[in-house]
């Protein structure tokens, strides 16, 4: 099957179930969603593999990250569930390290800006998670960290970085700031999650075609 038509079966999977997830926790379809969690990340890890031909660094860690990332999605309790995105996160970083001087870190007076205000998130949240204060600020930190050097691998990337970010003060809010407080809280959670790290993805898969060059089109008998 060519290249092409396996990534746009891949995508097409991926934004089905992505519709049934949403659909199932706005009307609090808890087995449903579930079963879409075990699927979504594996979707977004098989466009990938099936989208670039070439293994580079930044292609192997962004599998490993949609591989924590879905033990994240798995996890019902809290601490597990952040350690295994705490992971996801770094390796986000260090794969988008080489790009820091692409990013907002380049640019000083919007990098003091951006940090700033996500200081002043983090610690507000971390305030609020009592005995999860220390797993929640760290996690937070390595956060803001990723969504900054997302902006240099990429529009999209960057753009997947800010609503991982939120997407994450949303359930921050939900669970330590003001439960309760924000209506669908999960469901806004998880629309904004799911765009997130479809456009990391892409942006990550758009990097690569411009570094090793477009792919060799696949032989038809």
């Amino acid at each position: 099957m060519p290249r092409r038509r396996s990534s746009v079966i891949a995508l097409g999977c991926f934004g089905v179930v992505a519709a049934v997830d949403l659909a199932a926790e706005l009307l609090g379809w808890r087995p449903v969603a579930l079963g879409c969690r075990v699927l979504l990340m594996p979707l977004l890890a098989w466009l990938v593999w099936v989208t670039v031909p070439v293994r580079t660094r930044l292609v192997i860690l962004l599998l490993i990250a949609l591989g924590f990332s879905w033990l994240g999605d798995l996890s019902s309790a809290v601490l597990i569930k952040i350690a295994f995105f705490l992971v996801a996160q770094i390796v986000y970083v260090v794969a988008f390290r080489p790009y820091w001087r692409q990013s907002l870190i380049s640019r000083p007076a919007l990098a003091v800006a951006y940090g700033t205000a996500l200081s002043a998130l983090v610690a507000l949240v971390a305030s609020a998670a009592g005995p999860l204060t220390v797993p929640v600020g760290v996690y937070g930190a390595s956060l803001a960290v990723m969504a900054v050097l997302a902006t240099g691998v990429g529009r999209l990337t960057g753009l997947g970085g800010v609503l991982f970010l939120v997407s994450d003060l949303v359930l921050a809010v939900e669970l330590f700031v003001a439960p309760g407080v924000l209506p669908y809280a999960l469901f806004a959670n998880m629309a904004l999650y799911l765009p997130a790290q479809l456009l990391i993805t892409l942006g990550v898969l758009r990097r690569v075609a411009t570094e090793v060059g477009p792919p060799v089109p696949d032989r038809v008998a």
